[in-house]
């Protein structure tokens, strides 16, 4: 099945789209960098204190050359992918063209910058060598053109008079009947520490049972992976892993406070929360720095904004004209037009599909741009004129001043206001991670209310407020003080930040994710020594996943089920975001419903190679981590609780997702990513590795983006954004029979990821699900009858089956039941929150963790302890 995109018709691949759609974006900022340019261009022309224009003019297209060259090497890269061999090679030239002149262009404005450096003006053009960059420019866009033309499909059916087929893929074989067909599959559910807890008890009694090693595949999701993983890797080299009395078990207990364990623990996640917001805050910084120059610099220069008597003047219409209004409004106006037209000609005749799609794509991308322009063409001036207006003031107020000012008074209140950000972060993660818990009490009604409505919405607001007052304040300083406009040591800082952020760190590496997956690893993942002590693996030890997640001696394959947030309305329901990626020994990807195209999972060996040419990205404890990624901007499924908080969680590096290549692109036949020998090679591979890690616009996508199935990359996050218990993944393999352990904290008596599960199944692959958890319900008891629940997935009949294949079903859910033990019994007294201690709370004591691990060995062994569930998990 082919990818479907607005004017595709379903005739190009998800590649494909998503290769003309990085070239397009790429090549309209490079447009829009022009445009910026071109008043500069104007104002030098002019010949009146052209220094400031001409100097500025150069740096935006220092800019502008690193944007067409992106565009020149993506519009190659996707006409190789078209794989037209003729067609090919005149790309290479034509990209190979608009390189050379990008040399040329840097060489001119070199030559450019030192001659604006005199009394007089200076122009822009260096006489023949300006003539010569031109040409070649010019003669690299134009081949680059043809090409583009000549293989896109209008041009092939032109040229040839033929109909191109969309580009050969590979898919990776789907066999007619799944290895775990006729076998049990076990899950371990999300819930972090408490989950992890809870399915550790029930797999150390499935093990001793013997089911454990005869299920074929174990799938864990977020906390329950934690477990599912450090069992599995145990299990490779010992027969008993973490039995009662074992060292590993001991060690762990020693782990329960995995995240801040330890000094040096507490220490690095400071340092990591620390790099990621200074690297944030520079990122933003920069940013605006640049537009407050450029924006400045045209709002003075058109006269709009004027410092007369010390005091800023807002002008709307300089020298009487309307010249700037037009500008400011004119792409909004133009979108406006074309909606017009349309529905004018809607009217009186029936419009052709081609005309509608042109008149569509017009307004849609004159309102993509148009809106930012008038924000700052018109919002800025605005902003400046409303403060302008406040009694008793000349300029920005004081103790707004105060956030950007580099004096002391600055810096306590830039500080108040960064510990203000954290402390809403932190009420807002309490409010989320409560996870359902309801409450009759008005008090805890208001704080729930406080933390999950009004925090997230105040931090943001804060963030935008801080944000509009620094771009205020530079733009102000921009148009009306020469000196501070002409002061290009700022650009070379500037320059020097942001190569240095590209250089020394990635989206990926400023994240909490590289700190999260080394303490995950350190605390689960152990090896039992010769001498029978317990010791975590080495964590510079890359624990492929093609390797480590198959079973060594005995035992089960291990599956890790994470989401990849999308938004593409040609792929998801509204508001699901999300789907699938599940890593696998052999095959790592995304899965979902039928609907999805084809081609979206890749040989994990390979994709480990694309990931990382060192090989760290796509190991089991990195599989861990994404599976757990819970506190993130994106969060597929809960968005709509989690999207007002955005902006807040991407400022304060709250992010734990991770950028992964997407499995769509590069899934050929031939193996692109294979081993490379000789020195060269691999200095080649390594270099482009680096420079290919997911930059500061991932950061942006996170924050306020939509996350597409289109992209080159997407964002892996908690599996429990798509499934909680992992049974969908579980069904979709067609087991015979599947235990899932449930640590799930929804609300008592409700069972919303069962519920989820159920209708997710039938949604998604058409499989019927037939379970009554109403034993598990305590209502006005004081405990539930029991703790588990037996049922029937039934799955849709395929072609030459005598009747619809079934899968038996057997949950094990944390609730409360007689016949406890005392421990459990006290501590249950103790801890009124027990079984549902929130999420939130990841720091739990040798008490905690043990009530959780009893509390789920005992439950899974009332579950295989009755004869019916025992007779029929003994018929495998």
């Amino acid at each position: 099945m082919l990818g479907e995109s607005a004017g595709t018709k379903g005739e190009a691949t998800i590649e494909q789209i998503g290769r003309r759609r990085t070239f397009t974006r790429t090549l309209q900022l490079a447009i829009v960098l022009v445009v910026v340019q071109w008043p500069m261009r104007q104002a030098v022309q002019a010949g009146v204190d052209c220094e400031i224009p001409g100097r500025l003019s150069l740096l935006v297209d220092g800019t502008f050359i690193v944007a067409y060259v992106y565009a020149s090497y993506r519009a190659y890269k996707y006409i190789r992918f078209l794989n037209r061999q003729s067609w090919r090679k005149v790309a290479a030239v034509g990209a190979w063209l608009v390189f050379g002149a990008a040399i040329l262009d840097i060489v001119e404005d070199i030559k450019l910058w030192q001659n604006f450096g005199g009394a007089a003006c200076a122009d822009l053009s260096t006489g023949l060598l300006t003539t010569v960059m031109v040409g070649v420019f010019v003669a690299g866009w134009l081949v680059l053109a043809v090409s583009y033309f000549a293989t896109s499909r209008f041009g092939q059916q032109k040229l040839y008079g033929v109909e191109l087929a969309a580009p050969a893929k590979f898919t990776p074989s789907q066999e007619a009947v799944s290895p775990d067909a006729g076998k049990l599959i076990i899950t371990c559910s999300g819930g972090g520490i408490r989950s992890a807890s809870f399915c550790l008890g029930a797999l150390q009694h499935l093990r001793e049972l013997g089911l454990y090693d005869k299920a074929s595949t174990v799938i864990g999701v977020s906390g329950g992976g934690y477990t599912a993983a450090a069992f599995h890797v145990l299990r490779r080299e010992v027969d008993d892993p973490f039995a009662q009395g074992s060292p590993e078990l001991a060690r762990l207990r020693r782990q329960t406070r995995y995240l801040l364990q330890g000094g040096r623990a507490i220490f690095l996640a400071g340092l990591s929360v620390l790099f990621g917001l200074v690297v944030n805050l520079l990122l933003i910084g920069i940013t605006l720095r640049a537009i407050a120059w450029v924006l400045g610099w045209f709002l003075g220069h058109e006269g709009v904004i004027r410092d007369i008597n010390s005091e800023i003047q807002v002008t709307w219409r300089p020298d009487g004209s309307w010249n700037f209004l037009i500008v400011a409004g004119g792409l909004i106006a133009v979108s406006a037009t074309a909606f017009v037209i349309e529905k004018i000609w809607d009217r009186w005749a029936r419009m052709p599909d081609v005309v509608r799609m042109v008149l569509a794509s017009i307004g849609s991308v004159s309102l993509r741009y148009g809106v930012p322009v008038a924000i700052l063409l018109l919002g800025v001036p605005g902003g400046l004129y409303l403060i302008g207006q406040l009694p008793g003031d000349s300029g920005l107020p004081s103790g707004l001043l105060a956030l950007v000012d580099p004096t002391q008074q600055g810096v306590t209140s830039f500080s108040a206001l960064v510990v203000v950000l954290i402390g809403l972060g932190r009420s807002v993660w309490n409010g989320l991670a409560a996870e359902g818990k309801e409450s009759t009490k008005l008090k805890d009604r208001i704080l729930a209310f406080a933390q999950t409505k009004l925090a997230p919405w105040a931090g943001t607001i804060i963030i935008g407020i801080a944000a509009a007052i620094v771009l205020l304040r530079w733009t102000g300083g921009y148009a009306t003080e020469k000196s501070f406009a002409s002061d290009w040591g700022v650009a070379v800082i500037l320059g020097s930040i942001a190569v240095a952020i590209k250089v020394f760190t990635d989206a990926n590496r400023t994240s909490l994710h590289s700190f999260y997956r080394e303490r995950l690893s350190r605390a689960f993942l152990v090896e039992r020594k010769e001498n029978g002590s317990a010791a975590s693996i080495d964590y510079y030890k890359r624990l492929r996943y093609s390797s480590w997640a198959q079973p060594n001696k005995a035992g089960p394959r291990l599956v890790i089920a994470g989401v990849a947030n999308v938004e593409d309305a040609d792929f998801v329901p509204t508001q699901r975001d999300c789907v699938p990626f599940i890593f696998e020994s052999d095959q790592i990807g995304i899965i979902g419903d039928r609907s999805l195209p084809d081609g979206g999972r890749r040989r994990t060996a390979d994709y480990e190679r694309e990931a990382d040419v060192l090989l760290r990205e796509v190991t089991v404890p990195a599989a861990m981590a994404m599976s757990g990624a819970a506190v993130s901007p994106l969060t597929g499924r809960v968005n709509g609780r989690t999207r007002p908080v955005r902006v807040l969680l991407a400022v304060l590096n709250a992010r734990l997702g991770v950028w992964l290549p997407n499995p769509y692109w590069n899934n050929h036949v031939d193996d692109t990513f294979p081993p490379v020998t000789g020195f060269f090679p691999t200095l080649s591979r390594y270099v482009g590795s680096v420079i290919d890690k997911p930059g500061p616009y991932r950061l942006l996508r996170e924050a306020v983006g939509s996350p597409s199935m289109y992209d080159r990359r997407i964002y892996v996050t908690d599996g429990g954004h798509y499934d909680n218990l992992g049974l969908v993944e579980a069904l979709r393999r067609k087991p015979k029979q599947v235990i899932v352990i449930d640590a799930s904290n929804d609300a008592e008596d409700r069972f919303s990821a069962l519920a989820e599960a159920i209708a997710t199944a039938r949604m998604d692959h058409g499989i019927q699900i037939d379970v009554d958890p109403k034993p598990m319900i305590r209502g006005g008891k004081s405990r539930a009858d029991r703790a588990w629940v037996y049922g029937i997935a039934t799955h849709p009949q395929a072609e030459g089956e005598e009747a619809p294949y079934k899968t038996e079903i057997f949950l094990v859910k944390a609730v409360l039941t007689s016949q406890l033990g005392w421990d459990l019994e006290v501590y249950a007294g103790r801890n009124p929150a027990f079984p549902r201690t929130a999420t939130s709370d990841q720091f739990y004591d040798e008490w905690d963790f043990e009530a959780y691990r009893s509390l789920g060995y005992s439950l899974a062994e009332s579950l295989t302890g009755h004869h019916r569930v025992r007779d029929r998990l003994a018929d495998l």
